[in-house]
């Protein structure tokens, strides 16, 4: 038994050992790692609940008493952009009753636009977002926001705050300039339009040149197409400017530009001649382009010329409208050089009348008609350009499948018409003039305008004959029984596939015509009716379907109208009906049966083999049951023989039997993408079927 000292005690011991323990490094590191484990290991759930209680909206909403929350409400009355700065911050937490108490008092009580301003530069974009897709904000909060968000935009836009920019671009102040830049990228298309204005009126070397590179850095494309319509349609002085600011960018795209400014004075005729055949040339193309170019729903920003004439403006136009507009700059170019060769101003002519009713459907009453002739033929007589040019532009328009064109030329043929104007355009000895022949043109708006203008005309010399008289007489007693609908014509004799496609085409907007025989088919487009769809089954009882495609696409009336060929709907058979099927064969017809051989030459049937055969082994990708008929493409064949005819005649599709109006969607939006002309308006319908009937009474008066 060992000797212990007075002063030991079983605590005094304990501590001693402790010390012994933890004096080793080793002892340590394993104790500090395992206390830092445990703790980690705990963090991420504290973390995770934080971040929970931060996003569920129903705590934040109910967290109105929480300080900062209060600290932000009272902060918002310090000024504009202290309420900027709040609903910014109480967007972020989305405290949104908060967010919706600061905004609602300004659907009410709406501030000035310089306020109104002030507090939309606190906000953010990417709250401005949130707030207006949080449901929890009211309407009238979310009106006060963009609200707030349009006066913002407008104060950024503003002359006022855009010019003195401008004028510190050149500043010796580095601040000044950096001060300028900011506030001209702030002021998006604005800024880019004054920089142009800037640009084409100051006559400061060193001033052009710092709007340009800053028009360049803005938006490059933008700013160049911008001076490219100064250059072209501004005055002279702001042309000669654009102009030197385009040859500062040494691109290839404005040589073009440049090579119409140098022939507008330029008297070498090799070099006039070349540049025109390549002017030419480019002209056929944009226009080419255009004729083909298909709607994409929606408009995108582009620059128009200003009232002046010495900058642009942003405008709205669909990018089909601007394929037109391309061609009309390139004929512009060739008539600012001054290509008078006959051929040449026949498309130029061509592409302008093109541009003018693709933008406004509605262009040509009296002003336009005037403005139209006098900017390109100045004092000349109306009934002398009308006389010279009426005929070939029409035939060129109808020719290369240009209806807006036509339209336009046709809409032209109004005013003080005289006898000799009537005879020049209606007479064309023993066969019909190029105007006559358009009544049976294939889009109805061209027909129904031709025979407005030959009614037109007649009024001024009633007594007048011409070859095809009679084709006129029809297409107005047409015009006068015009519906107030467009057509569908249906091919079809079962009553009850009847009734459900006069439901159909109820629900879709067209009125439905059954016939029951091509024949009958091809007798009802002739008519020349607006119809707008044509409807067979695929099986015709007196022709094929392939027949049928080509008695309706070889008539003039017939060859942009949409096609739909059905087959019967998909019905499902369910195992009890070919059950029952099965059971109605004899014992030895199914004793035969089961001996012949399949489509693979086994008797029997390759199942009825004892091995197993993967047949994608055996014949891959011609693994095909020949044995079975096969039905012809129509859609296919349609499209091959007739696609190439114009850029509607491809409008053929094969397909079930639809059960509603929606299976027709597809056809009728690809349809409506393929029209550079609108279809009929009840408007335009009332005014065809008066002037058929006045043109009907006045011709049986006579």
């Amino acid at each position: 038994m060992g000797h212990f000292s007075s002063d030991f005690t079983p605590i005094s011991w304990t501590f001693r050992m402790a010390d012994r323990i933890f004096s080793r490094p080793i002892v340590l590191l394993l104790f500090f790692g395992v206390a830092t484990a445990s703790l980690c290991t705990r963090v991420p759930a504290f973390a995770q609940e934080e971040a929970e209680t931060e996003n569920d909206p129903a705590l934040s909403d109910s967290a109105l008493s929480d300080p900062a929350v209060e600290q932000l409400l009272l902060k918002a009355t310090g000024g504009p952009e202290a309420l900027g700065r709040s609903i910014d911050s109480l967007a972020r937490m989305q405290v949104w009753s908060a967010v919706d108490q600061l905004l609602s008092p300004l659907a009410e009580n709406a501030p000035a636009d310089e306020r109104a301003s002030r507090i939309a530069s606190e906000i953010g974009t990417d709250q401005r977002v949130r707030i207006s897709l949080a449901t929890e904000v009211s309407e009238p909060a979310k009106q006060a926001l963009d609200a707030l968000f349009a006066a913002r935009k407008k104060d950024l836009q503003s002359p006022t705050r855009l010019q003195p920019a401008i004028a510190k671009l050149t500043s010796a102040s580095p601040d000044e300039k950096l001060a300028a830049y900011r506030t001209l990228f702030r002021g998006g298309e604005a800024a880019s339009a004054a920089l142009i204005t800037e640009i084409v009126r100051t006559d400061d070397p060193d001033q052009r040149n710092a709007c340009l590179r800053v028009l360049l850095e803005i938006d490059r494309s933008a700013g160049i197409n911008g001076l490219r319509r100064v250059a072209l349609y501004g005055t002279v002085s702001a042309s000669n400017q654009a102009i030197q600011a385009l040859q500062l960018l040494n691109i290839e795209e404005v040589q073009i530009d440049l090579l119409t400014k140098r022939l507008e004075s330029s008297a070498d005729e090799d070099l006039r001649a070349s540049a025109i055949r390549m002017m030419r040339q480019s002209l056929a193309d944009a226009m080419d382009n255009s004729i083909h170019t298909q709607h994409d729903f929606g408009n995108v920003t582009a620059w128009a010329i200003n009232a002046q004439r010495d900058g642009v403006q942003p405008t709205q136009a669909a990018t089909w409208v601007l394929a037109f507009r391309d061609a009309a700059d390139s004929a512009s170019r060739l008539a600012k050089i001054g290509d008078q060769e006959s051929s040449s101003v026949i498309a130029q002519l061509t592409a302008q009348l093109a541009y003018r009713v693709a933008n406004d459907p509605d262009w040509g009453d009296a002003k336009n008609r005037e403005q139209f002739i006098q900017s390109f033929f100045a004092d000349a007589d109306a009934t002398a350009v009308l006389q010279t040019w009426t005929l070939p532009v029409l035939k060129f328009s109808v020719q290369s499948q240009n209806d807006p064109a036509a339209v336009g030329m046709l809409r032209l043929i109004d005013g003080d018409l005289d006898r000799s104007l009537a005879n020049a355009l209606l007479r064309n000895g023993a066969t019909a003039s190029v105007l006559v022949e358009a009544v049976d043109h294939p889009n109805a708006t061209v027909r129904y305008e031709a025979a407005s203008a030959i009614a037109r005309l007649l009024h001024s010399d009633p007594q007048l004959n011409f070859a095809g008289m009679s084709r006129v007489e029809k297409r107005w007693q047409q015009m006068a029984t015009l519906g107030n609908r467009p057509i569908s014509v249906v091919l079809e004799n079962r009553p009850e596939i009847i009734s459900g496609w006069e439901r159909i085409m109820n629900s879709a907007g067209y009125d439905a015509r059954i016939v029951s025989t091509v024949a009958s088919l091809e007798r009802m487009i002739a008519l020349g009716d607006d119809v707008r769809l044509v409807v067979s089954k695929r099986e015709p009882k007196d022709a094929s379907a392939i027949e049928m495609i080509d008695v309706v696409r070889r008539q003039p009336l017939g060859r942009d109208i949409p096609l739909l060929i059905y087959s019967p709907a998909i019905e499902i058979e369910g195992p009890e009906i070919i059950e029952e099927e099965l059971d109605q064969r004899t014992e030895a017809q199914k004793a035969f049966d089961a001996n012949l051989p399949d489509q693979f030459g086994v008797r029997g049937g390759i199942a009825s083999l004892d091995v197993k055969i993967e047949r994608s082994l055996l014949y891959g990708e011609v693994d095909r049951d020949w044995t079975k008929k096969r039905e012809l493409d129509l859609q296919l064949i349609g499209q091959t023989r007739w696609a190439d005819e114009s850029l509607r005649a491809g409008l053929i599709r094969s397909m079930p039997r639809p059960s509603s109006a929606a299976g027709l969607y597809e056809l009728l939006l690809d349809s409506r993408r393929r029209e550079h002309l609108p279809s009929l308006t009840a408007s335009d319908r009332v005014r065809y079927r008066n002037v058929a009937l006045d043109a009907l009474d006045a011709s049986q008066a006579n």
